[in-house]
């Protein structure tokens, strides 16, 4: 945690709040959005745009889902020239080969850490949720190839990895366009749905509240959460969300009495926040949490 909050200062002393672009790049990035089904559990994959070229933000979980990204992008005109991948949860990468196929000459990358997850993990995933999803998953799902770097260049405009950094995973990484101020948080930040804490003890929450706070002090203009209910601005409400969310986690996980408390008293408190899958989230975490059933492992 030293050596994140250390790295997470460095990178706030190098970054001014609105980085001025490069005078040999192109025109200024713009940002299209997709908010996925629940079938992909609502996550957001979000399009960065050049005058011609294009870096998407981590593929949907379904079939159905990468098809309507490929669409987006089509729609866009823009070459997909890189997918970038946050972390190794499947539902932010478990259907790209629709997007391989549909753009073969795009490279789909991830930091070194979140591909070596992916490569441990796939197996177990590929026998969890393939039943779950049927005809609607993937044929072959692979990873990602290893980032070299942490800079990612669209069109001459930098694309920053931030991280690994605790999330909803302990392995998570967000993007960052300094010249246009916008944060791609993956699954950093959440936006009026409940927050996946199956992987948590307090530690875990604990790092997570202190990474909102340091991506916070970017005090970014623009904000993709990596799960979202739909119709809601792609602004600081997720980091506002997320925090709380982990503020009010932290203490009714002290004082409730089993996991049906704790759920009861979280759906209070936000009386307004989605789950997927039923209650899967929330429901999951909540067992957890009180030692009810074992941390989940992804």
């Amino acid at each position: 945690m030293v050596r994140f909050l250390a790295a997470m200062a460095l990178l706030l002393l190098a970054l001014p709040a609105h980085a001025q672009a490069d005078e040999t790049a192109g025109p200024p990035l713009t940002v299209e959005v997709l908010r996925t089904s629940a079938g992909s559990l609502n996550v957001n994959s979000a399009l960065i745009m050049g005058a011609e070229k294009a870096v998407l933000v981590d593929p949907p979980f379904t079939i159905a889902d990468a098809h309507r990204v490929a669409a987006m992008i089509f729609e866009s005109g823009r070459e997909l020239e890189t997918i970038f991948v946050t972390h190794d949860h499947p539902d932010h990468f478990f259907s790209m080969e629709v997007l391989t196929q549909a753009f073969p000459g795009a490279r789909v990358v991830a930091h070194p850490t979140v591909v070596e997850d992916i490569w441990r993990s796939l197996p177990f995933k590929v026998r969890r949720w393939s039943p779950v999803l049927g005809a609607n998953g993937p044929r072959m799902p692979t990873a990602p190839r290893p980032l070299e770097g942490d800079t990612i260049m669209l069109e001459g405009h930098e694309l920053r990895v931030l991280g690994p950094m605790q999330g909803d995973h302990v392995h998570a990484t967000a993007l960052y366009a300094p010249e246009i101020n916008a944060l791609f948080a993956g699954d950093l930040l959440f936006n009026q749905m409940h927050l996946w804490l199956g992987e948590h003890g307090r530690e875990e929450t604990i790092a997570w509240r202190e990474a909102v706070d340091a991506l916070a002090a970017l005090d970014p203009d623009l904000i993709v959460a990596g799960h979202g209910a739909a119709n809601l601005p792609n602004d600081r409400s997720s980091l506002a969300f997320t925090r709380a969310y982990l503020d009010f986690w932290l203490d009714a996980t002290q004082t409730a009495s089993d996991s049906e408390e704790l759920r009861a008293m979280v759906q209070a408190e936000f009386p307004d926040a989605i789950d997927a899958l039923g209650d899967f989230i929330l429901g999951n975490s909540s067992r957890i949490a009180m030692g009810e059933i074992p941390r989940w492992e992804e």
